[in-house]
């Protein structure tokens, strides 16, 4: 067994997390995680306060031994069914409440998945799960990420939740370039309150174009009641908007700037318009 190794199996007997582990002997989890793949090798102290803490020696920890590895091994909790290949392969800790799995395999010093459950515990790496999570996919009660999925959420790309904020936001209460929910805010949106650039929504306020039952905006399309600075047309419940009229002024007022938005909302006017 490689140091790492060592170190991982003698935390793992103890019940101990990275996080409890790397308290212990005063550096942070990240740190615990580097020597436990080898990336890293304990300063000569720190592997002092490691044979102190877990009563075996130096030499142990430091030389490699087919009899030690054994030994370390059998040490490890009754009931856990473990060869040397699952200990290269994953980490799981559980106590109490608390669960963790950490898979060994890292992009860009991330675990590849990173499950991390219990009150006062994060999750970091590439896939992240728990209740705080941080990472290219994040899921959790709050989360940060390229993806999040949690009830408050901040995610790069894409971000699902009760409050979202991202690029793509879906929520109760979203924020972002495109922003969908009961209350949103983004250049294009879509909701029971729609604010932004171009908004589609029971009400909508739009600064280029708002479609809604209310709407406001430089031009502003209401089912009920329209307000707009450029153009504007109120139609009832049962009719239909002058859809070639809407679109001539959309492309005489509305900058090529927005081309995407511009044309995306050219094109849920046409739907509405049948």
């Amino acid at each position: 067994m490689t140091l790492g190794e060592k170190i991982y199996a003698l935390r793992m007997r103890e019940g101990l997390s990275q996080e409890a582990f790397g308290e212990k002997l005063g550096v942070s989890r990240q740190s615990v995680s580097k020597w436990e793949t080898d990336q890293s090798v304990p300063e000569l102290d720190k592997i002092v306060m490691i044979s102190d803490l877990f009563a075996v020696s130096t030499d142990y920890l430091l030389k490699e031994s087919a009899m030690e590895e054994q030994w370390t091994l059998q040490q490890e909790p009754s009931g856990t069914e473990q060869d040397t290949n699952t200990v290269k392969a994953r980490e799981i800790v559980k106590q109490g409440f608390s669960y963790e799995y950490k898979s060994k395999i890292c992009w860009r010093g991330l675990p590849l998945v990173h499950v991390n459950l219990g009150f006062g515990r994060r999750a970091k790496g590439v896939i992240a799960i728990g209740l705080t999570a941080k990472g290219i996919v994040a899921i959790g009660l709050a989360a940060l990420g390229v993806i999040t999925v949690a009830p408050i959420g901040i995610g790069l790309l894409l971000s699902a939740g009760v409050v979202a904020i991202g690029g793509i936001a879906l929520g109760e209460f979203a924020f972002g370039i495109v922003a969908m929910g009961a209350v949103c805010v983004g250049l294009f949106s879509m909701g029971a309150l729609a604010v932004g650039q171009f908004s589609f929504g029971a009400i909508a306020i739009g600064q280029q174009v708002a479609v809604g039952d209310v709407a406001r905006g430089d031009i502003a399309l209401g089912f009920s009641e329209a307000t707009g600075t450029v153009f504007q047309q109120v139609t009832g419940r049962q009719g239909v908007f002058d859809s070639q009229e809407v679109l001539r002024v959309i492309d005489e007022n509305v900058s090529g700037g927005w081309f995407f938005f511009k044309e995306w909302i050219k094109a849920m006017i046409r739907i509405a318009a049948y």
